[in-house]
């Protein structure tokens, strides 16, 4: 059983906006086919690096719920 100290500590930020990209993407307000905010733009709005950024996309993708168009971004995957 987990220690409960454990349980209380914060999620690393790329995970922390993975969670807050996905819960947007289950409520609906970014659509299947919507353009998912930029790196430049996350990494600002979080005030992490590109690479935190990058890393929570990453975990999207491989969750299937974005796919990366090289030179235009990354997009909503539609729902099965």
């Amino acid at each position: 059983m987990p220690d409960d100290d454990q349980e209380r500590q914060p999620l690393p930020p790329y995970l922390r906006i993975a969670a807050d990209v996905r819960e947007q993407i289950a409520s609906g307000r970014l659509a299947p086919g919507a353009l998912v905010p930029s790196i430049t733009r996350l990494s600002q709005e979080y005030e992490v690096s590109r690479n935190t950024a990058v890393k929570a996309l990453q975990v999207l993708a491989r969750e299937g719920l974005t796919y990366r168009v090289a030179g235009w971004g990354t997009f909503v995957a539609e729902r099965d």
